[in-house]
């Protein structure tokens, strides 16, 4: 049953706001109301670019994305194998454990809150700030920049 103050209408717009706030201008968000067998939930993603990688619907560079359930419990979540709490980098083909590995990937910290909108809202701010703070200290070995000049995209 849906908590009588989860109010996916109210609570969109202001999550909309924070990674407005917190991302770079020409990241890709998206926020969206999700219902799954009667339960409502919102879903949360940001990348670098909305371009699909192999054309694959929803699959972007450095996609990263939460799950806020109807309880107010917010986690990261996978849709579809894309997103996550990772984003990745190049393997140091330098380094004999890492040359076989095709990419590596770093997470960005995430620590539950506490099931009230205030410190949700609060963690999904922290997380924008570690995605964009984790792409900006790793700018020089991130994944996919044939399709994204990470240089710009930090600075817009």
């Amino acid at each position: 049953m849906e908590n009588q103050n989860f109010n996916t209408d109210s609570l969109i717009p202001k999550i909309e706001s924070i990674l407005n706030l917190n991302l770079p201008k020409n990241a890709y968000r998206r926020v969206w109301k999700r219902v799954c067998m009667g339960d409502t939930s919102i879903g949360i993603q940001f990348s670098a670019s909305n371009y699909n990688i192999n054309q694959v619907a929803g699959q972007k560079p450095q996609i990263v994305s939460l799950m806020l359930h109807n309880d107010f419990e917010l986690n990261t979540q996978v849709f579809g194998c894309n997103g996550g709490d990772r984003i990745y980098i190049q393997s140091n083909k330098e380094d004999r454990k890492e040359k076989y590995l095709a990419m590596k990937n770093i997470k960005i910290p995430f620590r539950k809150p506490k099931k009230e909108e205030k410190f949700v809202l609060s963690a999904i701010e922290r997380f924008a700030q570690n995605w964009t703070k984790a792409i900006k200290e790793n700018i020089d070995v991130l994944m996919y920049k044939d399709i994204v000049d990470y240089n710009e995209f930090i600075n817009s």
